[in-house]
């Protein structure tokens, strides 16, 4: 064989050797890419999937707000002047009428005497003038008077009258301002601040001293407006106070008749009674409560811990056939444990549902549950 031969040769077996790793590789490659493209399976255990359930739930009504004396007042001087006397230091407790404070009145007290001097006055001339018109009167009959005279008198007498109750009326005010100088309690009670001192010049209806009574105290809550439809007056609720080592129970006196302004929430009004409660509340305190009532109807629910919250919508992790997927849900209340609550919208009941919250979920991803 001559070496052109040869070489032919030589070249037809690299080309030969060429084409056989070629194609080796290619079935090793086209042998692998279908496990490349395997998709991942989610396994998840039966304790953490659920489904729907058709239940009647108990409803829990939450409320917070803060203990306030249902009686208070503010104390005013009715007489400008200086504050003579302040008889009561704040938490003091004080009776109904008792002198409270006083306002130095004896300006006031040096006036008495001329005021009385001008209704006695008033008084003798109205007399003198009543006896004067009733002579005129019989000397007219008798034809001495004339009309014209008859009719002075008349005035006279009526003058006379006038000027006679207006000295009263002003002996009356007098009297009573000289009483309002002493401010007095209008309630028993105790004193909640003093709102001025001894020794200052104080000016007609300056707040002097504010007066609450502890005996009479509520509890003032805020409460979503929905609950109000299970809320009636007369229902006990106990309520837990700060400082407090025992919940104490009040009553349900009242219903606000609109929202709060601020919260838009509805506010409600629980009475103190007892006797007992009252030695260990104080106005001031702020309070929780719970109350729990029966929910009539029935319908699907779910445990809280299976429903997320994204992009201000509530949202459940369902499984479907073999794959999982996000489902957006409508919710209705919650039991008065705060575990399940009903779903108004968006499942069935025959739907399976991760009972649990699970971190990087995507949507479409192969499950399976084990059992």
């Amino acid at each position: 064989m001559n070496f052109k031969s040869r070489t032919h040769q030589f070249i037809a077996l690299i080309l030969l050797l060429s084409l056989g790793g070629g194609a080796l590789y290619w079935q090793k490659m086209h042998a692998k890419a279908p496990s490349a493209k395997e998709e991942l399976v989610k396994v998840f255990q039966a304790s953490e999937v659920t489904q729907p359930q058709l239940q009647s739930l108990t409803g829990r009504i939450e409320m917070s707000g803060v203990l306030v004396a249902s009686e208070t007042a503010t104390l005013r001087s009715k007489t400008a002047g200086t504050l003579l006397r302040l008889n009561v230091a704040e938490g003091q407790a004080v009776q109904k009428g008792q002198v409270l404070a006083e306002v130095d009145a004896r300006d006031l007290s040096s006036r008495t005497d001329e005021r009385e001097a001008v209704l006695i006055s008033a008084q003798r001339a109205y007399q003198l003038a009543l006896s004067q018109h009733k002579a005129n009167q019989d000397l007219a009959r008798q034809g001495f008077i004339s009309e014209t005279a008859m009719a002075s008198s008349q005035a006279n007498l009526a003058s006379s009258l006038a000027q006679l109750k207006a000295a009263e009326a002003a002996v009356i005010s007098h009297s009573k301002q000289v009483t309002d100088a002493a401010i007095t309690a209008p309630f028993s009670g105790v004193v909640a601040r003093r709102l001025t001192n001894v020794g200052e010049k104080i000016s007609t209806e300056q707040e002097v001293l504010q007066l609450v009574n502890p005996a009479r105290m509520e509890f003032k809550a805020l409460v979503d407006a929905s609950a109000s439809q299970f809320l009636k007056p007369g229902l006990r609720i106990p309520v837990q106070f700060e400082g407090v080592s025992q919940a104490v129970t009040l009553r349900l006196d009242r219903i606000g008749p609109g929202n709060d302004v601020g919260s838009r929430a509805l506010p409600v009004y629980l009475s103190v009674e007892p006797i007992s409660a009252l030695q260990m509340l104080r106005p001031g305190l702020m309070g929780m409560a719970q109350y729990a009532y029966a929910l009539n109807q029935e319908g699907l629910t779910l445990p809280i811990t299976a429903v997320q919250e994204e992009s201000g919508k509530s949202i459940v992790w369902v499984i479907q056939e073999g794959v999982i997927k996000r489902q957006t849900v409508t919710l209705g209340m919650k039991d008065s444990q705060g575990q399940r609550v009903y779903i108004l919208d968006g499942l069935s009941a025959t739907d399976t549902v991760l009972a649990l919250r699970f971190e990087g979920l995507k949507e479409g991803t192969k499950v399976e549950v084990k059992r």
